[in-house]
């Protein structure tokens, strides 16, 4: 629809640099029809699609339509968890290391979304404090999940994420509680390891994680411009020999690898003036507890990105541009100082935005 739509298209550009990052993003396709990358052509388009709905959802946000999609979120992980518990119910008694997936790709995607809910149910927590035994009830639930999942690169992003939120809300007590929970889970894991069997698996894991490394390097060395188009990887692992995959199992690599120096240049600039808005976001204590979530999604997202890709797929992706859609509400002013910084010295709106700036610091008024 926002494709289709003039209108809402036109809506969705309306965003700052927005048209700039659009520009790169079309770039991939021809990049990926050069080298025969048809799969790529199709993840191009996708990816595409994803990033103008995500702009159109930013355009429109209200407070009370997001806290309805977390909630949403929240509730929909009850289902993915149910379905997770049946599969590894299911599947143990003739492989009882399996990992379930539930309704996603693999286990992996599975827990990053865990990571996204239980960021969302805490935000929940402080946002909708009469609810509190639901989202504590989510959160419970989606670690439980992420336990059959054995993702250790879900459980390490979940803890940085977690930590940076609790951090950024002043929540000492709860960090300090959190990180004794995490570092007595990592004793029990070594003290067990039957219990947690992905721990010995921690040699081969890495092993296969360099090979594939290394094979991303080259594959960057061979293209470092524009890259060879998404899911290159799985194009250049039989001629270099390296462990066959879907991705490059880094972040960085990935994108240097599939869309080269210059879309990698491109989304860090964008990625860089959003950071820019939440600075001011905060600044003017505007929505700050989004502000915060979004701030702990990205540092999972990161987190996860350093040993896997899982952000580059349309469940997870588009959960974390929901989050993401949050920076749109109350962000006309905001906007307008982004595009011109010279004008955060002036005292009021432009004539056509046609109101004023209103800085609150309790963001329950707003």
């Amino acid at each position: 629809m926002t494709m289709i739509s003039y209108q809402k298209r036109s809506r969705a550009l309306e965003s700052p640099y927005c048209k700039f990052l659009l520009g790169f993003l079309v770039v991939p396709f021809f990049v990926s029809a050069v080298y025969n990358n048809y799969l790529g052509m199709l993840y191009a388009i996708l990816l595409l699609a994803s990033v103008i709905c995500a702009f159109y959802l930013k355009s429109v946000m209200t407070r009370q339509v997001f806290h309805q999609m977390m909630d949403l979120a929240c509730l929909s992980s009850l289902g993915c968890a149910g379905i997770a518990f049946y599969q590894k119910w299911s599947a143990y008694p003739t492989a009882a290391d399996y990992r379930p997936v539930s309704n996603f790709s693999n286990a992996n995607y599975y827990g990053m979304m865990i990571e996204f809910v239980v960021l969302i149910a805490l935000y929940r927590i402080f946002t909708n404090p009469k609810r509190k035994t639901l989202y504590m009830t989510v959160i419970g639930i989606n670690l439980a999940s992420l336990y059959l999942t054995a993702s250790m690169s879900a459980c390490l992003g979940i803890f940085c994420a977690v930590m940076i939120f609790l951090w950024m809300k002043k929540q000492y007590f709860w960090m300090a509680a959190f990180l004794t929970a995490a570092v007595s889970f990592l004793l029990l894991s070594f003290a067990f390891p039957a219990a947690f069997p992905r721990i010995e698996a921690i040699d081969s894991t890495f092993g296969q994680r360099l090979s594939v490394w290394a094979g991303s390097i080259r594959g960057i060395q061979q293209h470092p411009l524009l890259g060879q188009g998404a899911t290159a990887y799985q194009m250049i692992c039989g001629i270099f020999g390296t462990y066959p995959t879907f991705h490059s199992h880094n972040l960085l690599l990935d994108v240097l690898l599939n869309y080269g120096l210059i879309g990698a240049g491109a989304m860090g600039f964008y990625i860089y003036m959003q950071g820019k808005l939440v600075a001011l976001r905060m600044k003017n204590h505007i929505c700050n507890n989004m502000n915060i979530l979004l701030i702990s999604a990205f540092t999972a997202v990161l987190v996860h990105g350093l040993t896997d890709v899982t952000v580059f797929w349309i469940q997870t992706g588009m959960l974390f541009l929901m989050i993401f859609s949050s920076t749109g509400i109350h962000a006309s002013y905001l906007e307008w100082k982004l595009r011109l910084p010279q004008a955060a010295l002036l005292p009021h709106y432009p004539p056509e935005l046609g109101m004023q700036p209103i800085y609150i610091k309790n963001e329950r008024a707003i």
